[in-house]
């Protein structure tokens, strides 16, 4: 017979005990294995929170900015855009031109050659864009004057300009200098004054129809220019451009380029200068007279532009200024004009107003800015500079028009 002792009994126990102890553990993982895990999912949870954080706080700051200076992109929320902030090259305005990779403009890149004379080659360049500028749109206005045509001149050579200041590669270098001459605010208000004054229509127009004259030399601008400029913007995107892959350049080339680059604009007007004084003078009235004096004009803006620009972020004083000067100097020499003593006279009278003040008003520069600004400051910037404009030209032209007189200008 069999002995059970109480020790036997309380072995087993315990074996069963540890037995299904040791199986719970097998079904249940180690605690410094849930620590781990627990970690893990803690900082993939703190990552997605960090990184919304962070895109909340980049979109409360962009609207902040954006709400402070009332501007807003032309295209919202596309990639490779420059920021609205950024003034492009030379002080033209404000824009956000689309970049690729392959067609960056010059300045975006390291380029082969760097000039070393900032401010000079600046003013370098102004001279020598605003020269071929000013040629650029006294042709436009020869060809497009001809007896049948549909529209005004001026209206091409203000295409052309929007056209190249909406294409990158050439807005560098030709945003103030070229594009800022080929266009022309002053000469563009002028034409709207003569069509509301009927200065240049049948006798007995009614106030009416050469107010809607007026109107429409404004509005056709205004269309035409916009869409030249976005023209000009598609047209860069497409076109496919060689792959840039700068290397420095030798010495003896770098110190050549910078030569160059401080000569090349007071080379061009002192070439202009010999033309105008040794070239004929039937030359004079035409463009000799203009492309002398027409480059102070550009500089003018230039530096105006940098003064006055950055006082307010929803209205371009700079430019305004320009423009509204621009049109007093315009009504002045249309006066004079008037009752010239002689011929070379009325050619450099004529020279002031198709160079300088045409260099010194743009409408291109208005382009780039109304795109950065938002509706309602666009509106008002466009309602604030027709209506200065006007009230010059009503002020110094019109009182001599209302008075009577009604003597042509002495080159037409």
């Amino acid at each position: 017979m069999a002995v059970h002792h109480p020790a036997d009994s309380s072995r087993s126990s315990s074996s069963r005990t540890m037995t299904a102890s040791s199986a719970a553990s097998d079904d249940q993982p180690a605690p410094h294995s849930r620590s781990k895990q627990a970690l893990r999912e803690q900082d993939e949870d703190g990552e997605e929170s960090r990184e919304h954080d962070l895109e909340a706080a980049d979109t409360e700051a962009e609207q902040k900015r954006e709400k402070e200076r009332g501007r807003k992109d032309i295209v919202p929320n596309s990639e490779g855009l420059r920021p609205a902030t950024e003034e492009p090259p030379l002080q033209t305005g404000h824009a956000n031109l689309k970049q690729d990779a392959n067609k960056l403009p010059p300045k975006e890149i390291d380029s082969v050659y760097k000039p070393l004379y900032g401010q000079w080659t600046v003013h370098s360049f102004l001279l020598f864009g605003s020269l071929w500028g000013i040629l650029t749109r006294l042709g436009m206005q020869w060809i497009g004057g001809f007896a049948s045509s549909q529209v005004f001149a001026i209206v091409w050579a203000q295409m052309v300009g929007c056209f190249v200041m909406g294409f990158p590669p050439f807005f560098v270098l030709l945003g103030t200098g070229y594009c800022g001459s080929v266009t022309t605010w002053s000469t563009m208000s002028n034409d709207i004054f003569t069509a509301y004054a009927n200065l240049s229509g049948p006798a007995g127009t009614s106030r009416f129809t050469g107010f809607l004259s007026g109107m429409a030399i404004l509005l056709i601008t205004l269309a035409a220019v916009q869409g030249a400029f976005q023209v000009g913007m598609h047209l860069a995107i497409t076109t496919p451009m060689v792959p840039l892959h700068p290397r420095k350049a030798p010495r003896s080339q770098q110190r050549l380029f910078n030569l160059l680059t401080v000569l090349i604009g007071p080379l061009c007007w002192l070439g202009a200068l010999f033309l105008l004084i040794f070239g004929p003078a039937s030359y004079r009235p035409n463009f000799s007279f203009a492309i002398v004096v027409g480059p102070f004009g550009a500089i003018a803006r230039y530096h105006i532009s940098r003064l006055l620009n950055p006082i307010s972020s929803t209205l371009p004083y700079g430019t305004l200024f320009c423009n509204t000067l621009s049109t007093t100097i315009v009504a002045v020499m249309q006066l004079l004009a008037r009752h010239p003593r002689n011929a070379l006279g009325c050619a450099a009278l004529k020279g002031v107003i198709d160079g300088f003040c045409g260099s010194l008003s743009t409408i291109s520069t208005m382009v780039v800015e109304l795109r950065g600004l938002s509706t309602f400051h666009s509106y008002r910037y466009i309602l604030v500079s027709w209506a200065a404009a006007q009230c010059a030209l009503v002020v110094i032209l019109g009182s001599w028009v209302w008075s009577g007189a009604r003597a042509g200008l002495c080159w037409q």
